[in-house]
């Protein structure tokens, strides 16, 4: 049988690790385009995988690249980035957004204007978010369903946005 402890004792990044691994994640995010428009609760996950994958590098002596000057192309980090704020929570629409609602007031279905959200604990303790849908009529948001299940709308795309304003 093969012995699954480790043989060294873990260690919590250094102070000069930690000094590095920010310096490096700073450049990193200032390669990106300013109207990325990542949220914060997605750079802070960011940060703890960058951190992750930088002490190891720095542990087993692969960052010297990266300490050379020759940073990754920004549309590698920018990429992860984007994958990890459609994973994170905050992916759903959000406020201000339009979307299609498709739910089971079918006389309702179309598109409409996400004017709150309310994220709420069920009793099992599951989060589940409602939504509250407007129509945009002459300069207000009058509206028109609330307590929208997130499964009944679909966020449409930003250039369909741009058109419909």
């Amino acid at each position: 049988m093969t012995n699954i402890e480790p043989t060294h004792r873990a260690e919590p990044p250094s102070e000069s690790e930690g000094e590095q691994m920010e310096a490096a994640f700073q450049a990193a995010l200032e390669q990106l385009p300013p109207n990325t428009g990542l949220s914060h609760a997605v750079r802070e996950q960011a940060r703890a995988l960058f951190e992750v994958g930088w002490i190891s590098g720095v542990r087993t002596g692969h960052t010297g690249p990266a300490l050379a000057g020759v940073p990754l192309p920004p549309e590698t980090f920018s990429a992860a980035l984007v994958s990890l704020a459609a994973r994170s929570t905050d992916s759903g629409p959000s406020i201000g957004q339009l979307v299609s609602y498709h739910g089971s007031q079918e006389r309702a279905w179309g598109r409409y204007w996400v004017t709150g959200i309310d994220r709420q604990f069920s009793r099992w303790g599951r989060e589940y978010v409602l939504y509250r849908l407007s129509d945009y009529r002459s300069g207000v948001f009058v509206t028109a369903l609330s307590g929208v299940h997130a499964e009944s709308v679909t966020a449409l795309p930003q250039y369909w946005q741009r058109r419909t304003s």
